[in-house]
C-alpha cells in the first residue's frame, strides 16, 4: 500500500457538498432580503452626499538639495570615465562623509585647481 495515497495534496481544496436551498425558505425571505437592499440603497444615497472640501493653506516648501537627474541652475552635466574600484572607493567615502559624490568631485577640483 502507498503511504501517499490517503493523503491530501498541498493545493487541493476538498470539496463541500451544500445542501440544495429550500424554496419556501427562499420565497419567505425575498420581502425580508428587498427591505434590507432598500435600507442599504438609502445609506449609500447617504454617503454620497458632498462634504464641506476643507480649507488649503499655502505651505512653504522646504528648500532641498539638488534631485539625482536635475541639472541645478547655474551647473553642468559632467561625464567621466572612472575604474570602478575607484568609484566604489569614491561612494563609500561620499556615504561616510554624508555628502554626495558631486559636491566632493567639485571639492577635489577646487583644491587641484588652487594648487596648480
Amino acid at each position: 500500500m502507498d503511504d501517499m495515497e490517503n493523503q491530501m495534496g498541498l493545493f487541493e481544496i476538498p470539496k463541500i457538498n451544500k445542501p440544495a436551498p429550500v424554496k419556501k425558505a427562499a420565497e419567505k425571505a425575498a420581502p425580508v432580503r428587498k427591505a434590507i437592499e432598500k435600507a442599504q440603497n438609502q445609506v449609500v444615497k447617504k454617503q454620497r452626499q458632498p462634504v464641506a472640501k476643507p480649507v488649503k493653506r499655502a505651505v512653504k516648501a522646504p528648500t532641498v538639495k539638488a534631485v539625482s537627474g536635475l541639472v541645478p541652475e547655474g551647473d553642468v552635466r559632467l561625464t567621466a570615465n572612472i575604474r570602478q574600484d575607484l568609484h566604489l572607493k569614491l561612494k563609500i567615502a561620499a556615504a561616510h562623509r554624508r555628502t554626495t559624490i558631486g559636491e566632493m568631485i567639485e571639492e577635489l577640483i577646487d583644491r587641484y585647481v588652487a594648487d596648480h
